[in-house]
């Protein structure tokens, strides 16, 4: 390494005194600076003979300084310095343009340092030397990297804007989109994904018009934007984008990141064998280019390979990176010794797993990789069965910034406490947090399920599969035969048509032919009684298939309460082998929606009209049996004023579940203490519309209860279904609770 050094400044120094300019060391890439040790950069320093020169080497030097892995108070004292001798030449000299880099390199030093005030003041040093230049690029130059260097993304957001528009009244469109591109990242911070990804757009369309070669930093960012919005598959090809484009420009220093993008493209799409094979090319690029990101590719890649019991690969490349790039600052530490700790916790050795996941416990900060941080103590823990040593892990994650919690995190965040709670014996909070954890598995944009009965559910449907496409194919079979039954009908019907024309040929040939017209009117009248008995037996047979039709429909409906009623006697048992109240309270409200149900195809099969419910009848069956259920005949009356009306299922079934959680939770919340109480139901028409109402006079909701916002399975219930029957759903509280429904029949039946 020092020989390929050594000739490295060689060619350097004869290319210095052959052109009498060095090349800008400034405008290189990280890894290409990296190349220059601290000796050769003050011995290439040692060699200059121009200010210039000198005061180019001393901005890196001081660069190179500040941005040192791990570096020092002393590391920053000789920034400082450097940058302070530069900044007096080019005092002396009145080289306002160098003195305005030189108070950019100050804003950036002191922003990593947390010193905003003397980051500030040096920034608006920057921007009274730009506007003395008066160049507005210059000035722009100055907002950018304003924006880059501080914490507040609403500033942030403001500093990049500046300078986007003065670099577009420069007219300097390729800078204008490096802004953008900056403001975009902005913008993905603060969760504005849809805005971030329009900007990217922007970004590559004067990329591309301009021929620019650096393009894949873009594709770069414009993959984690799809990622956050769950576009997977645009994800994935953006990160490709962004691999060829480097491979094309040959900048393999950046590719290492690159590769790690392309691996959670495919960690998003589930396919772990090419995560893998990416995440180690990307190791391989960071250890030959080494960055920040060297340590998280090392930690992502050793939990996929424990994940997949590959502990002894995954203790291999720790030890090669720990061995060829130690960690330099505290961060690559604490990423190091969780990586340790979980390949031994994966061999089962739990003392060093502990030793390791503690060494470094008590200096993590915030994040979102420090909540992950956080969140395997806790689990280790929590295996353990060692509560109160996980309780304070758990609570410093609640306790930390919410942006730092994404669905996954805050998935698993609710599965720890419900754990927890279930542990303490909260039941209560542990069966909200596992709610909530079965709301954030089901979906990231928005959809609510109820776990047991959505898994009740898809039981019965795996189990019922093969008989509904039974069913589905004999009805097909059915249809077809109507409709060539109903074709031989119309042909025959034609036939008849015909023979009616030819008999009024034969009346008018009579006249004529007065000899015959006797006989062909006898053969005549054969023929038309012929065709009578046959659309006679054609109108029996189209009657009885009407009829197997109907029953068929019955005893659909009949199979499928009797299957509910299975279902219900299964839950039934099951509820014998529990001793968790919550568990059994679950149950039995998934019981009583499943009556609700069975009610519903019990009337359509004892009706005389499949299609059709009684609707007041299968109300006071629903009240009778919730009667019995809760055992509550003498405690509550009930008054009931029901309009004697047909409803199709596609309304009765919504109905009777809303009529359900209203009056379960009536007798569970409305009377305490065995207290007696009415409650009145009403069910009136005015024409196509319906108005349902249930009025109790109990305690009536907590004060300030918002229904809208509360996480009550049954007002959620109340709430979907009335949008399903497509109601106006009003809930009040005065004198008890009131729920008031206004809905549309498609149709009025007598």
């Amino acid at each position: 390494m020092k020989r390929s050094h050594a000739l490295y400044l060689l060619c350097f120094f004869l290319l210095v005194s052959i052109t009498a300019a060095a090349q800008d060391l400034s405008k290189m890439a990280a890894y290409q600076r990296s190349r220059f040790t601290n000796r050769e950069l003050l011995a290439l320093l040692n060699r200059q003979t121009t200010d210039s020169m000198k005061v180019k080497v001393m901005v890196e030097i001081a660069t190179a300084a500040e941005s040192r892995p791990g570096s020092l108070k002393g590391d920053i004292d000789t920034a400082i310095l450097y940058l302070a001798k530069a900044d007096s030449i080019c005092q002396r000299m009145h080289w306002t343009r160098q003195r305005l880099e030189i108070a950019m390199s100050y804003g950036e030093m002191y922003y990593h340092t947390n010193e905003n005030e003397k980051k500030d003041a040096w920034f608006q040093k920057a921007l009274t030397y730009s506007r003395a230049l008066q160049d507005q690029a210059l000035e722009a130059d100055v907002w950018t990297d304003m924006g880059k260097n501080n914490n507040s993304f609403q500033l942030r957001e403001a500093y990049l804007d500046t300078a986007i528009h003065l670099y577009e009244a420069a007219h300097r469109p390729l800078e204008a989109a490096t802004a953008r591109k900056e403001l975009a990242d902005v913008h993905l911070n603060m969760g504005q994904y849809k805005m971030a990804e329009q900007e990217l757009k922007q970004v590559l369309e004067v990329y591309k018009a301009h021929h620019y070669t650096k393009i894949y930093y873009t594709y770069d960012l414009l993959s984690a934007v799809n990622h956050w919005r769950g576009n997977f598959a645009e994800s994935q090809a953006n990160a490709y984008a962004a691999i060829q484009a480097a491979e094309l420009a040959k900048d393999s220093g950046i590719l290492g990141n690159f590769y790690w993008r392309l691996a959670a493209a495919y960690q998003d799409n589930k396919d772990t064998a090419q995560r893998e094979v990416y995440l180690k090319k990307a190791l391989m690029a960071q250890l030959r280019y080494p960055s920040a990101l060297l340590y998280h590719i090392l930690g992502e890649l050793t939990d996929l390979l424990t994940a997949r019991q590959q502990v002894d690969e995954a203790l291999h490349y720790l030890l090669m990176v720990k061995q060829q790039q130690p960690p330099s600052d505290i961060h690559d530490k604490i990423s190091l010794s969780f990586s340790m700790a979980d390949c031994y916790l994966a061999q089962r050795d739990d003392a060093r797993a502990e030793f390791y996941y503690l060494q470094y416990a008590d200096q993590l900060g915030d994040g979102d990789d420090v909540n992950n941080y956080l969140m395997k103590i806790c689990r280790f823990y929590l295996d353990r069965h060692q509560y109160k040593k996980a309780a304070p892990y758990l609570d410093r994650v609640l306790a930390g910034d919410p942006r730092y919690r994404d669905l996954p995190t805050s998935r698993e965040v609710s599965l720890l406490q419900f754990r927890m709670d279930a542990a303490r014996g909260d039941l209560a909070s542990a069966v909200q947090h596992l709610l909530l954890y079965n709301q954030l598995s089901d979906s990231a944009f928005a959809i609510e399920k109820i776990k047991q009965a959505a898994e009740m559910q898809a039981k019965f449907d795996l189990d019922n599969q093969e008989k509904d496409n039974q069913l589905l194919r004999e009805k097909s079979a059915l249809q077809t035969k109507t409709i060539e039954k109903d074709n031989l009908l119309k042909k025959s019907i034609l036939v008849g048509c015909a023979i009616l024309l030819l008999l009024l040929l034969v009346l008018y040939n009579r006249y004529r032919i007065k000899t015959r017209s006797n006989t062909i009117l006898r053969k005549q009248q054969d023929q038309i009684s012929g065709a009578y008995a046959t659309l006679e037996d054609l109108m029996k047979e189209k009657n009885k298939l009407l009829g197997e039709k109907e029953f068929l429909l019955k005893e659909i409906h009949h199979r499928v309460k009797n299957d509910l009623q299975l279902t219900m006697s299964l839950l039934s048992s099951q509820r014998r082998f529990l001793d968790n109240e919550a568990a059994i309270q679950a149950i039995n409200d998934s019981e009583h929606r499943l009556k609700s149900l069975s009610l519903v195809h019990q009337k359509l099969y004892q009706g005389d009209d499949a299609r059709l419910v009684n609707i007041k009848t299968y109300i006071q069956e629903i009240l009778d049996y919730l009667k019995d259920s809760f055992g509550a005949w003498q405690r509550v009356h009930f008054e009931l004023h029901l309009a004697d009306v047909m409803l199709d299922t596609g309304k009765a079934v919504p109905l009777g579940l809303i009529l359900n959680e209203a009056v379960t939770n009536i007798f569970k919340y409305a009377f305490p203490g065995r207290q007696h109480g009415n409650v009145e139901i009403s069910l009136t028409q005015q024409g196509r519309q319906l108005h349902f109402r249930i009025k109790d006079n109990g305690i009536g909701l907590p004060p300030n209860f918002d229904t809208a916002a509360s996480q009550s399975l049954g007002f959620s219930l109340i709430t979907g279904l009335s949008l399903q029957l497509e109601a106006d759903l009003v809930i009040e509280s005065k004198q008890g609770v009131e729920i008031r429904l206004a809905f549309e029949m498609a149709e009025v039946y007598a």
